[in-house]
């Protein structure tokens, strides 16, 4: 059965965030909106506009200064222009999700002129130079080489009194001095924010291993944490550079099927060998999404495979001190190959 998302197939429709606005629940939807901005920046505001807000629309809101999307919300005294992400019961489900309180003050404050726009577009032109000078000032201040510090975009904000610029840096940064000489010559008040290897590359943007955009810059909303158990789980080498995104860290992709692997595993038995009358067999390896381990005959190097059930059968019967006659009955039997002549 087809959707009528109005896509051209698939491969777009996981970025998608209003997959569920067909199906919303009965009633008055919330006065809530996501609005994303430049990059993965992204925030909820409440809105009483009229007529109501469509995703896609652009909207003038209060100036929010937020250092993460689980820090609390500090209110300015600008503005900014943003595109409405997600309305209704999907804003409110991201809120939920993201467990933040929305200040009243919050809000949509209305719909910008052409004018705001163009000043807008203005804005983002400029913002690749500066990015340029405010790279040579940091080598000029020697932050560079002493904490490796590396500045990664910078953003204006809608009313252009704001300059946020995102950098990396190993340790904490005395930024003090380079603070003053972006205030004073660029007229703006300038935000500096230390931001992880994560946050740079969904900053950045790019193409994964398997073709698409980066996870983390088109539809994750807050940077995962990926742990060396969840690529054990899975049965992945760790010393291998295939399980590394572009941020030089693991994968937010070995997150996704880590519950199924948890299930599975629970269910394969830790065995080191079973016995029948035929002799002892040392378990190799295991296939986990099939559920089957193989073993060795020892002394002879006959290899089998059976299922995790089966296995866990014969462990029971040793268990009771029963050996099998044969471990034939048990083994997974495949069926024979043609051969292309």
């Amino acid at each position: 059965m087809g959707c009528d998302r109005g896509c051209r197939g698939c491969s777009n429709a996981v970025f998608v965030g209003e997959w569920l606005s067909g199906i919303a629940p009965a009633g008055a939807a919330p006065p809530l909106v996501e609005v994303r901005f430049k990059g993965t920046r992204r925030d909820l505001f409440w809105t009483d506009l009229e007529p109501p807000l469509h995703v896609g629309e652009w909207v003038v809101v209060t100036e929010v200064i937020r250092r993460s999307p689980e820090s609390p919300a500090q209110l300015g005294r600008g503005y900014d222009i943003g595109i409405v992400n997600l309305t209704g019961y999907l804003a409110e489900a991201r809120r939920r999700s993201l467990r933040q309180e929305i200040p009243h003050a919050q809000k949509v404050l209305r719909r910008p002129t052409p004018e705001e726009l163009d000043k807008l577009t203005e804005l983002r032109l400029k913002e690749n130079e500066i990015l340029k000078e405010i790279r040579q000032i940091v080598e000029e201040l020697g932050l560079g080489p002493t904490h490796q510090m590396k500045v990664t975009d910078v953003e204006f904000y809608g009313d252009g009194r704001s300059l946020i610029c995102y950098f990396t840096a190993e340790g904490r940064v005395d930024f003090r001095e380079l603070i003053r000489i972006i205030a004073e010559k660029y007229k703006v008040r300038p935000d500096l924010r230390q931001i992880a290897p994560r946050e740079e590359s969904a900053r950045i943007g790019g193409i994964g291993a398997c073709g698409r955009e980066l996870c983390c810059t088109s539809w994750i909303n807050a940077p995962l944490t990926i742990t060396t158990e969840m690529a054990r789980y899975q049965g992945l080498a760790l010393n291998s550079s295939k399980i590394l995104g572009l941020c030089g860290k693991l994968k937010c992709c070995i997150s996704y099927e880590l519950d199924v692997y948890k299930e599975i595993t629970q269910r394969i038995p830790k065995v080191k060998s079973i016995y029948t009358e035929e002799g002892e067999w040392r378990f190799l390896r295991t296939e986990l999404l099939l559920e089957r381990m193989w073993f060795e005959k020892v002394g002879e190097g006959k290899q089998v495979c059976l299922l995790a059930s089966a296995v866990q059968e014969i462990l029971e019967k040793n268990a009771q001190g029963e050996k099998p006659p044969s471990i034939e009955p048990y083994t997974v039997k495949f069926p024979d190959l043609p051969t292309r002549i």
